[in-house]
């Protein structure tokens, strides 16, 4: 799939407070498939299998990490993200408020110690849009990233936002 023609970007904001690895859990936590204008539980396997399997991000190979589980106040500060790029017609990691993604989560209550987000427009399935962010270095890495523990996503028209976290 050719992705030319598609905008993103990717936040590496691996803010991160003190040394953690990732853990590692047994179950999935079923997410909510009705909410966010996402197939949430088609996002998690998909992510999942490519941090289970491993990839190649870039020129680098990126071991196995550990799974990742869906939170559902990731997923609402992602969809309000893509709604308000849709409805302000933009597209950035900074909100037309001035916000970053951090400031988001925590408006939201989300009391991270890390986070990563990244965003797409133009893609119109779960599976196309990451795709295209595992063939682009930095969405890639964030993808692979052992350190978050979270996702959540939602999508407004063809605005995508993932937000990656860790509590």
């Amino acid at each position: 799939m050719n992705h030319q023609n598609f905008k993103f970007y990717s936040l590496f904001a691996f803010l991160l407070f003190g040394a953690f690895g990732c853990q590692n859990q047994e179950e999935e936590i079923a997410p909510n498939q009705d909410n966010f204008n996402v197939d949430a539980q088609e996002l998690v396997k998909l992510v999942n299998e490519y941090r289970t399997q491993g990839c190649t991000c870039g020129n680098e190979q990126m071991p196995p990490v550990g799974i990742i589980t869906w939170n559902e106040t990731l997923a609402k500060t992602a969809y309000l993200h893509s709604k308000d790029m849709n409805d302000k017609n933009y597209f950035s990691h900074t909100g037309k408020d001035g916000s970053s993604a951090g400031e988001r989560l925590e408006r939201q209550g989300y009391d991270w110690r890390t986070y990563g987000e990244n965003i797409a427009e133009g893609y119109t399935t779960e599976k196309s849009v990451i795709e295209g962010w595992i063939d682009s270095e930095g969405h890639c890495r964030n993808i692979m990233n052992p350190n978050f523990q979270e996702m959540g996503l939602g999508r407004e028209s063809n605005y995508w936002t993932q937000v990656f976290g860790a509590q």
